[in-house]
């Protein structure tokens, strides 16, 4: 189990279909198994772009905005 309690965040969005974020976020927790057909974070390489996350899954990085294929996220806003 993941805990947040060492990290700063200043608020939660929560999205879920095809909803979008817009960040900065540190911290994504996957309530329903999530999609995305968007992603935009600081120092990516590669994509998160239809890649299946299942739920329970933790995103972590400096996220700038998302936006979802399918699914529910709760995301954490720094």
């Amino acid at each position: 189990m993941i805990s947040l309690a060492n990290k700063l965040f200043s608020g939660v969005q929560v999205s879920t279909g095809t909803g979008t974020g817009t960040g900065p976020f540190n911290a994504i927790f996957v309530v329903a198994a999530a999609t995305f057909s968007a992603w935009v974070e600081d120092g990516l390489t590669g994509t998160m772009t239809g890649v299946a996350f299942p739920a329970g899954s933790w995103i972590y990085g400096n996220i700038k905005s998302f936006t979802l294929t399918s699914g529910t996220v709760r995301a954490y806003k720094v």
